[in-house]
């Protein structure tokens, strides 16, 4: 008897241990492009224009991060702001890129484009992706 409930005891254990394997490889990880674009010349404010790769057309590609309260877009007080707002729905910055584009009268600027990932169940929805933001192609 001792034999058997240790046979099923070891069995359970493995079956657990099956299924976390299997939970871990049904995640896959999912990407967005982040581009902070200044939008007051006498402060530091941004605003956010996210790529989340989810749009079937490239010109619908890009959108604004919106504030659903006042309908306007959202006003950070820097890049590490928007940072923030996206650690807080799980996305992790993976790498920048830095475009050179030439300006008026400032001369050349720089404006960075920030890589972000995030891990999904293999059978996420477009609506996993962006979540709780408020999100536009406007």
């Amino acid at each position: 008897m001792k034999k058997l409930f240790l046979f099923m005891a070891v069995c359970l254990m493995s079956m657990a241990a099956n299924a976390q394997e299997l939970e871990q490889l049904e995640k896959i990880k999912v990407y967005c492009e982040v581009m902070c674009v200044q939008y007051n010349l006498f402060k530091q404010d941004v605003n956010a224009l996210v790529d989340f790769g989810i749009a079937e057309q490239g010109k619908y590609a890009n959108g604004w991060i919106y504030n659903s309260e006042n309908n306007k877009k959202y006003s950070f007080a820097s890049p590490m702001s928007v940072f923030a707002y996206m650690a807080k729905r799980g996305w992790e910055y993976k790498d920048a890129i830095i475009v050179t584009e030439s300006a008026g009268l400032a001369g050349k600027s720089n404006v960075w484009h920030f890589i972000l990932t995030k891990e999904m169940p293999a059978d996420y929805t477009q609506e996993d992706i962006i979540g709780d933001i408020d999100y536009r192609n406007k």
